[in-house]
């Protein structure tokens, strides 16, 4: 069962181009299956979690500017550049979304990319923690500024997804590898567990939007195009934080962070408030685009550390 998950871990990306197929063809399956959505991100959160050991909290200590600096990324540079993009290429209500996309959090699953790299996963829940919790100063700002909407935080949500499916998950995941020393060899099991409930969350995400992105049509392409100059500029934005900092053992957290966005927020917000449905059209796109482009970013990520191994091991020789 355990090479199994790690197997699972390992071709992830293959499957996430195997799940968007299906959900598109099959979207009535998922659709049926929204609520599990917080239960998967729970358990996932946990079993990233797990592979965190005491000694890994150190990393935060040593990098308290880094997470503040994460922060400043997400809510400025992208936010801005989320921005300029609606107001070039979109109208009325997509322009508020867009908006409203750029000033979101990173997104929940970002932790598990940097475990798959073999990164910071305490620096990267660090700074997903962070972002959380400004939230929802920076939102309501950002969208009355910008698109001239009042606009109401969902403060339930948000402190329902920071203490159940993060905070407390992280905890309970830091102590038992603690309290558990066997379960460090179990890393590759942990690590598929959390794969298979990001195949799962996926699988709902696209369901969900399939029949809105079918009847967009053409404009669906324009809508990818953008959301995906979005999460490149965000990955951009992060690799010129290394080249400024030089901060290597930050990078992959810092990666995966900014070029993330916590969509589900935008659903919540927009419903909770009875805004235009099209408000929210930004968020689901971009959250396929992201949820294909993080396994990408993982696989291109491990390709390039075996061939810097390769070099490195010939150039000894």
């Amino acid at each position: 069962m355990t090479k199994l998950l790690a197997r699972i871990s390992d071709h992830l990306l293959f499957l996430v181009l195997i799940v968007v197929a299906f959900s598109l063809i099959f979207p009535q399956y998922g659709m049926k299956l929204n609520t599990l959505s917080m239960p998967l991100l729970a358990l996932m959160v946990l079993t990233v979690s797990m592979t965190i050991n005491l000694k890994d909290l150190k990393v935060i200590k040593k990098y308290p500017f880094i997470i503040l600096w994460s922060a400043f990324l997400q809510f400025v540079p992208v936010m801005l550049f989320s921005f300029i993009l609606g107001r070039t290429f979109f109208k009325n209500g997509i322009v508020t979304g867009q908006i409203l996309l750029g000033s979101l959090p990173a997104d929940i699953s970002a932790p598990l990319m940097v475990s798959l790299v073999g990164g910071s996963t305490a620096l990267a829940t660090a700074m997903l923690v962070v972002q959380m919790v400004l939230t929802p100063i920076v939102l309501p700002f950002a969208v009355s500024t910008f698109a001239g909407i009042k606009f109401q935080t969902p403060l339930s949500y948000l402190i329902i997804e920071l203490a159940v499916i993060i905070i407390i998950p992280t905890v309970l995941g830091i102590l038992i590898n603690h309290r558990f020393k066997n379960i460090r060899s179990k890393q590759p099991a942990m690590t598929g567990v959390s794969s298979l409930c990001y195949l799962g969350l996926l699988f709902i995400v696209v369901s969900t939007n399939a029949l809105s992105i079918i009847s967009l049509k053409s404009f669906a392409l324009v809508l990818i195009a953008v959301e995906i100059l979005l999460n490149l500029f965000g990955y951009f934005a992060a690799f010129l934080t290394k080249l400024a900092f030089k901060k290597n053992e930050a990078f992959y957290p810092m990666l995966f962070i900014a070029g993330s966005k916590e969509f589900g927020i935008a659903t919540v917000a927009a419903g909770s408030m009875g805004l235009n449905p099209t408000v929210m059209i930004p968020s689901a796109f971009f959250a396929m685009v992201q949820m294909i482009s993080m396994p990408v970013a993982v696989k291109i990520i491990k390709r390039f550390e075996i061939v810097r191994e390769i070099s490195a091991s010939e150039a000894a020789d």
